[in-house]
This record gives structure tokens, sequence and C-alpha cells, in this order.
């Protein structure tokens, strides 16, 4: 495995995440030393082993870690990845197909939910995150499972289309599905936080992120909220999330792109909420056209995560302070990675008051 000094980077995150300024952002910059090659698959047998399968995934990575350049809080980590809002896989019923990512087909609309933990892709989860903790020794931190987003899982069992119209039409059924989800999320994360906890230095991470806290640190998010009204984000998401927040030591919500920003302000009112990650959403305008919206994330007191191109790392920079900001960016070459880290180190400025 490519070394890291992760002591420096556990005593950096810590400062981050006490809004501390330690005279630069925190920041993961990681580069390609050598292109990984893309796995080959003869059957799709041989896909879910690579999605599934412990040592699979480990030689993989271990691959992956030893090509790869890792600067600033940036460390080889092994994502406990096995779909997005992922806890919709662990219903009776729901179908599942492992290709680029993992897609998920609706259950019968009449059909009640069900939550298994005998379920493929719970199993699946708990016994990936069980190998890899017993057979890593250290040499990567592994994230916490991609399960978040009540309402985006409950749209993978219903569909989008159906959820919508249940949202208007039969309001009081939807928020018992998703009391129902919530307990599979709460299963999940602290089954998962209790097997990795020992090799992440207490901690835990999100693995997409390439964020570390020293205690239970997830994503909260709610991507399907692009199509409701304020309103009814509060009426089915809020709740969700302060409970979360209450769950979780360290909480980070996902904001997907500009079209969620008519929810900041109710964000910005969760008390527990410690870190709002942005999106720039492709189509969308860059990053640095949406820095009210950062600044105004800055000056509420939330951390702030930004994950940009190496293009948009000093004008943010040079107008948001660094304390309290994570900057998350992947360049070319480890060449490219070194001029951004020094472009980090000469223009990180305490911006925010005391």
């Amino acid at each position: 495995m490519r070394y890291v000094d992760f002591e420096t980077i556990k005593k950096n995150f810590l400062s981050f995440w006490n809004h501390e300024y330690f005279g630069r952002c925190a920041v993961r910059i990681t580069a390609p030393i050598k292109p990984p090659e893309p796995p080959k698959y003869s059957s799709y047998e041989d896909i879910v082993k690579e999605w599934c399968d412990g040592e699979t995934r480990l030689k993989r990575n271990r691959i992956n870690s030893e090509n790869t350049c890792y600067l600033g809080e940036a460390y080889p980590l092994i994502p406990l990845y096995l779909g997005a809002a992922g806890h919709a896989g662990f219903f009776n019923n729901i179908r599942h197909q492992f290709a680029e990512t993992v897609w998920f087909f609706p259950i019968d609309k009449n059909e009640k939910l069900q939550f298994s933990k005998d379920s493929f892709l719970y199993k699946a989860t708990v016994n990936l995150a069980r190998y890899l903790a017993d057979n890593t020794d250290d040499e990567f931190i592994l994230s916490m499972p991609d399960c978040s987003g009540n309402l985006d899982a409950l749209a993978h069992l219903r569909s989008s289309e159906e959820l919508m119209i249940n949202m208007l039409e039969d309001p009081d059924t939807v928020k018992e599905e998703l009391l129902l989800i919530q307990k599979a999320w709460k299963e999940i994360i602290i089954d998962t936080w209790n097997i990795v906890k020992e090799n992440n230095h207490g901690g835990s991470c999100i693995g997409w992120m390439g964020s570390w806290a020293p205690g239970l640190h997830s994503q909260m998010q709610s991507d399907i909220s692009v199509m409701l009204s304020p309103e009814q984000f509060s009426e089915f998401v809020l709740g969700e999330l302060e409970e979360q927040s209450e769950i979780l030591e360290y909480p980070c919500y996902h904001l997907d792109g500009r079209e969620q920003l008519r929810h900041l302000d109710k964000l910005l009112g969760i008390k527990k909420l410690r870190m709002i990650q942005y999106t720039f959403v492709a189509g969308q305008p860059s990053p640095v056209e949406q820095l009210p919206a950062l600044k105004k994330i800055q000056e509420s007191g939330k951390l702030l995560l930004a994950i940009i191109s190496p293009e948009y790392v000093k004008p943010l920079l040079e107008n948001l302070s660094a304390r309290g900001l994570f900057i998350n960016t992947a360049c070319a070459s480890p060449e490219e990675a070194e001029d951004i880290f020094r472009i980090v180190k000469k223009y990180s400025e305490d911006r925010r008051p005391q």
C-alpha cells in the first residue's frame, strides 16, 4: 500500500471538525500514477463477484492504491458501496442488478414493504465489511455504506412516478413506509459502524467524499427533493434528517445541485447537522457562479465540503474561508496534484469571524 501519514491526516481532520484553522483548508487531492486497468468480465457472476466478494474487492483496491498519488488529507480507502440509497435492497422482493452501478426494480405497488436482515444485499454489505475489517490491517479506511435518503430508497421500491402520486393521494401510507426504511437505515449504519470503527482509527468515512471523522460519520440526502416543494420537504424529509442527525455524531448532508437550494434554509436550521457537501451538477452553473450559496453555508456556521475539478480550487480559495472548508479534487497526474497542493497552501486564508 502507498504510505500516507494518517496521524497527521487525523490531526488535521480533527481541526477541521472543530472549526480550527491549521494553516490551510482541508483537502483531498488524488492523481493516478498509472491508469487503472478496467475489470474484464466473462459472465454476470464475475460482475457480482467484483461487487460483493471481499477478496476480489481487496485485491483491486490494493492495485489501485499502489498506483495513486495521495496529497493533503487523502488516504487509501475502500468504499462499501452496493448501490445508492442501497437500503432499498434490504426489502423483500425488490430486484437488483449489478452493472456499472447497482440498479433497483420496484416491487408490486400493492405489496407491503418488509425489511429483512436476511436479504441478499444486507448480508452482502455486512459480510463485505467484516471480510475487509478482518483482512486489511489498517492499510485502508473502510467507508460507511451508501445507504442514505429514505425517500430515494422509497423511489427505488415504488418507482419515482408512483411515489410522487402516493405523496399527493396517500401521504399517510408514504410516511408509514418511510418509518420502515428509517429502521433499515439505522440497522445497517449501526451494524457497519460496529464492524469498521477499529480499522478506521476509531472513526468512519464517507468513501466518495473522502471525508473522515473520529466517530460515527455518514451522509444524509434526499436527491429526489429536487422534485419537491419546500412544504413537501418539511412534511416528508425534514423529520428524517433531524432524527438521523441525532444518531450520527458527524452528520453530513449531500446537497445535490442548485435545484436543492430551495431547501437550504431548512437544512441550515438542523441544529445537529455538522457539514454540507455541495455537488455541482453537470449542466448547472460552475462553482464560481454558485459562490453566494457556498458563502451562506459557511456563514451559517456549518462546515462545507466541495468536490470540484482542479481549475476551481484557486477561485474558491480566493472567495471562501479555508477554516471549515474541505476541498476534494482529482488531478490528471502527480505533477498537477503537486501544483494544486501548492495553490492550496498559498491561497488558503481564514476569512471566517472567530
